[in-house]
């Protein structure tokens, strides 16, 4: 069918379709976004699981390759497949049955779902009974790896029949026989003259294995992707068909770009495969009907009803949410990756929530999920700018104004709702029982909301004040994004001193501020909000001269017990308390009538009074004042 009938047919199926009620019931699955079988285990997952699988295809794997890894998916031991009475379409390299496929797979006749028909079956569908329901599957896949988990481009229509209680009715069946070894028959099953094999990406290694023909030795390893290809090198291939190979960056890309396929090559035979993604099926199995916008959310695409449902899941258990790591020590003052991206090696040190696992999974899926949940930490300290007003589709040009601004005022809700829902999980994340572990993930959300949503001024504001407190480390994928939050922050402050109140604020973290550098392109939301004439480097530059009350009293006690020189104390001269201090400095017995605190208390330490306002703010803020005739200095200020 050529381009313009496909056109034609879309404008007449939208013009069916406006005003109409969608129900949810029908989806289109196709093999473009992710394998046709990974899209239906997640419905699947939705209708609370599989309890029976029916399968009506003309074509399998020899093996069941396809039904086996269909049946892991799913979580289910065997399954029926219709033997149609009439034979089958014959295809070049095909298989009427899955004939060395062991006993797990039961022959039935499904005819009475379809009508009695003599005609050889070309037909493919899938009845998979849930214990909430049922799905069925029609289209153009076949119960093959190759069309199940996509080296083939497919299409299927699926309905969702929640609360189902009818079903496919089968009879007994027979399966075909298969044909002796040198019958001539286009359905033989002869290997094909491209090898196949199959392949997961676990991080940034692809595992895989060689299903035929045999192959050992080594290959040249190719992966291609629907926007790029890439040479990985030579692969090495144990005697049974397994290997295993380096992909770096593969796995960001992936989400971008879509399904990925691996192909090996030894002289002038190829083999080819489909590389399933393992983060993804964890994501599936794990997350059920949220897993659609979580890797939305990893690709890029997400949308304001996505990032409010994500925000939600969050707040419905805040323990779903991807820990920040936890490190101690300060940071160096290397600048961040290029373009605000966050590397893998960045990913290794993310935790996850304490959320599905436990001690009852194994090390290796615990492993995949602890990965999967640090992508999605690590997406959203990504900077992707706001949303276009009404959405950015591209079937735009095809929307009347109506429509158009109907998508807004929905995308405008959305939103809205997604302000107001991570109000509501921001309190819960910096509860005091949190101990400050979710600070570094609160100020991903937030600029991540502000970068999409563009909030008030004040909002975003407000975010800050509450979170930049909790942080104790600058380590991990948000380090930049932390240290260039808190400068700003304190730049743009209406409070004087704020060089001075930056330096005070890195200090108390253990952190040397010569050893900082700011990267503002990290935060474009916060400066844009935030950061009107605002430099970050020169207010840098300020906070590295500037001196904290704390050290100005370092440097003067330093000189009375002349293990420094006398300077460094110029706010302490212009106090209205230098003429003691400055006797001090040349009279022990002076300097013995000085109270140095060890920490800050709101009373004073020779009389037990508590100290009036007014001085209790001085003796916290400035760091000195007086009681009892004394002067009292507080270092740690």
């Amino acid at each position: 069918m050529g381009g313009p009938a496909c056109e034609a047919i879309a404008a007449a199926l939208r013009r069916s379709a406006q005003g109409q009620a969608r129900s949810g019931a029908i989806h289109l699955l196709h093999s473009l976004d992710g394998a046709i079988a990974e899209q239906l285990a997640l419905h699947a997952e939705d209708l609370g699981g599989v309890t029976r699988m029916t399968a009506v295809s003309p074509y399998y794997d020899l093996r069941g390759e396809g039904l086996d890894a269909l049946a892991a998916l799913l979580g289910i031991d065997r399954g029926d497949l219709h033997a149609h009475p009439a034979g089958t379409v014959h295809g070049q390299g095909s298989n009427a049955w899955p004939f060395d496929g062991g006993p797990r797979w039961n022959a039935v006749n499904a005819a009475e779902a379809f009508g009695d028909d003599d005609r050889p079956l070309h037909a493919k569908s899938l009845e998979l009974v849930c214990r909430k329901g049922r799905l069925v599957l029609s289209g153009s896949a076949n119960m093959t790896h190759a069309g199940l988990f996509g080296r083939n481009v497919e299409a299927s229509v699926l309905r969702i029949q929640r609360g189902a209680k009818a079903y496919w009715v089968t009879a007994k069946g027979i399966a075909p026989s298969r044909l002796t070894a040198g019958e001539p028959d286009d359905t033989d099953a002869a290997l094909p003259s491209l090898g196949i094999l199959s392949a997961s990406l676990e991080g940034e290694t692809i595992r895989g294995r060689v299903l035929a023909p045999r192959l050992t030795g080594t290959a040249e390893a190719f992966l291609r992707t629907p926007r790029s290809s890439h040479a990985l090198g030579t692969v090495r291939i144990g005697a049974d068909g397994t290997f295993e190979l380096a992909a770096h960056g593969i796995e960001l890309e992936s989400w971008e770009n879509g399904r990925l396929i691996l192909a090996l090559e030894r002289g002038e035979k190829r083999w080819e495969g489909f590389v399933s993604i393992a983060a993804a099926l964890e994501l599936i199995r794990r997350t059920g009907s949220i897993a659609p916008r979580l890797m939305a959310m990893l690709a890029g695409t997400e949308t304001p009803g996505d990032v409010a449902a994500i925000l939600a899941w969050f707040r419905e258990d805040p323990d779903r949410m991807p820990a920040s790591p936890t490190m101690g020590g300060g940071r160096s003052g290397e600048a961040g990756a290029a373009e605000g991206m966050v590397t893998l090696a960045d990913l290794t040190a993310a935790g996850f929530g304490g959320r599905p696992g436990g001690s009852a999974e194994g090390g290796e899926t615990l492993s995949v999920w602890r990965h999967a949940m640090a992508l999605i930490r690590a997406a959203f300290t990504q900077s992707r700018g706001p949303w276009g007003g009404g959405g950015e589709t591209d079937d735009d040009d095809d929307e009347d104004d109506k429509e158009r601004e109907k998508r807004a005022r929905s995308e405008e809700a959305a939103n809205h709702r997604s302000l107001q829902i991570f109000d509501e999980l921001l309190t819960t994340m910096l509860a005091p029982a949190a101990e400050g572990r979710n600070a570094l993930m609160a100020l991903s959300l937030s600029h991540f909301l502000a970068d999409r949503i563009r909030p008030p001024r004040g909002k975003v504001q407000l975010w800050l004040d509450k979170v930049l407190p909790q942080i104790a480390t600058f380590d991990g994928p948000e380090g930049d994004l932390a240290i260039a939050s808190a400068l700003l922050h304190h730049a743009a402050g209406r409070r004087d001193e704020n060089a001075i109140r930056a330096r005070r604020y890195f200090l108390r973290r253990g952190i040397d501020p010569a050893l900082l550098s700011v990267t503002p392109e990290s935060i474009p939301a916060f400066m844009a909000l935030l950061g009107a004439g605002i430099d970050l480097g020169h207010f840098l530059g300020e906070v590295l001269i500037a001196r904290t009350m704390g050290e100005q009293i370092g440097a003067y006690l330093a000189a009375a017990e002349n293990r420094g020189p006398p300077s460094g104390y110029d706010s302490l001269i212009s106090s209205h308390h230098w003429p003691q201090l400055d006797r001090a400095l040349r009279a022990p017995s002076s300097f013995a009538k000085l109270i140095v605190l060890e920490r800050f208390h709101p009373s004073c330490p020779r009389c037990n009074m508590r100290l009036p306002l007014a001085a209790g703010e001085d003796l916290r803020l400035r760091g000195v004042t007086s009681c009892c005739g004394r002067v009292l200095l507080n270092p740690d200020c």
